[in-house]
């Protein structure tokens, strides 16, 4: 039965960090070709394999944070970054298209936009092993896991009382 929990788990963080982050890549794939003076075009199943591009790569993630809270659940993360760069950057050079005579700002907004989809796969796998230890109620880890408590004020004795 915690093998069912587990892998509940795993596919439930995959899913929503993969579709939402493949989304928004998709989304910035579109912007990206509107900055390169293209024509951008729409297809639900263009969007549909962005997306589950996505939910792949980054399943390893998930998959290994919904076991351990260790280092290898990073591991898979570089990997699953790894994984949706070829991708990335494929899409990106076919989207961009011919920019010879392209103004400033459009490159500006090339910039703005591939740093954007660039963004979306380092993202999405931490976003996915976030969302996994979210749901196995797992606190973030900020700083040391033990906080030794606040030192006791010069000259003030815990054993004095107050008149």
């Amino acid at each position: 039965m915690r093998a069912v929990k587990v892998l509940t788990t795993a596919v439930a963080g995959a899913v929503v960090a993969g579709a939402v982050l493949g989304a928004l890549s998709r989304v910035f794939m579109r912007l990206l070709t509107l900055a390169a003076g293209g024509a951008p075009g729409f297809s639900w199943s263009g969007t549909f394999f962005i997306v589950l591009i996505y939910v792949v790569a980054v399943a390893p993630a998930a998959l290994t944070a919904a076991f351990t809270t260790g280092r290898w659940r990073w591991l898979a993360a570089v990997a699953g970054a790894a994984l949706l760069m070829v991708p990335a950057i494929g899409v990106s050079s076919e989207e961009i298209g011919d920019v010879e005579g392209i103004s400033a700002m459009a490159w500006i907004g090339l910039a703005a936009a591939s740093v954007a989809v660039f963004t979306t796969v380092f993202v999405a796998p931490a976003a996915a092993i976030w969302l996994v230890d979210r749901l196995k109620g797992r606190a973030p880890v900020v700083g040391s896991a033990r906080q030794s408590p606040e030192p006791a004020l010069a000259g003030a004795s815990s054993s004095s009382a107050t008149p």
